[in-house]
């Protein structure tokens, strides 16, 4: 039986204005979680999925800003058999950290737009 290859999807790069628009709603969607806890894993894992696809739009592929936010403080529990509440506090504190990164990229990208403008 032939495997066929899986169909990779192309990401278009977008300007510096989109990509903080981006991050921007990415931010407030953490935030949304966050007002929620506890967070759920599968909301964290769709949560980074996006993040991890703005940020190859933004940064391009191989830029070392998207493993340093979205495999940021782990994508798993520190030990083994974690109680539920310490799994879900740990959760909480993954996506606080990721968000601070992201706000620390939109800070970045609008001095990258301001030199852009004064060049």
């Amino acid at each position: 039986m032939l495997w066929k290859k899986k169909e990779e999807k192309v990401l278009e790069p977008v300007d510096i204005k989109t990509g903080i628009y981006l991050l921007q709603k990415q931010i407030e969607i953490a935030k949304q979680l966050l007002d929620k806890q506890p967070v759920k894993s599968k909301d964290h894992e769709s949560w980074n999925n996006k993040t991890h696809e703005y940020l190859i739009r933004i940064y391009d592929e191989r830029s070392p800003n998207i493993d340093t936010i979205v495999k940021a403080s782990g994508d798993a529990p520190v030990w083994l058999f974690m109680p539920d509440d310490a799994a879900a506090n740990y959760e909480a504190s993954c996506l606080e950290n990721k968000m601070q990164k992201l706000e620390e990229c939109v800070v970045a990208l609008k001095r990258k737009a301001r030199e852009a403008q004064i060049s």
